[in-house]
């Protein structure tokens, strides 16, 4: 895996991302035997490596080694990745997503998570 991207494997850093003052963060929620999950890897590690610079942190957790961590987020399909600022879910994609849809989203956070902008000023 990418040295851009955490691996989510206790509930403080979970809990840390969950903050108001948590980065701005996607967290890919997959599982070694789901096919798309596989297929979108790839995909998720090129757009954290295309902006490994910016505000935005990508994150990754195992549903079968961390099944506890994720229940809470009452994942229902995999993959499902959630965009988090300030500590509250943003969006949620689900199913595999090409790197374009991926690398769309991501940039939306970065400009809430950098206020550019008048509306992410105003709505961030």
């Amino acid at each position: 895996m990418s040295d851009v991207i955490e691996d989510i494997t206790t509930q403080e850093q979970l809990e840390a991302i969950m903050t108001p003052e948590g980065p701005a963060a996607i967290i890919d929620f997959w599982a070694g035997w789901c096919g798309p999950c596989r297929m979108m890897a790839p995909h998720f590690e090129a757009v954290a490596e295309e902006m490994k610079d910016g505000p935005v942190k990508f994150f990754k957790l195992d549903t079968e080694k961390q099944p506890r961590l994720a229940a809470a987020f009452n994942v229902r399909a995999l993959p499902t990745l959630l965009l988090i600022y300030k500590g509250e879910i943003r969006d949620a994609l689900v199913g595999a997503r090409p790197p374009h849809e991926i690398r769309k989203k991501a940039e939306w956070l970065e400009k809430k998570a950098s206020g550019r902008g008048l509306l992410g000023r105003l709505f961030s």
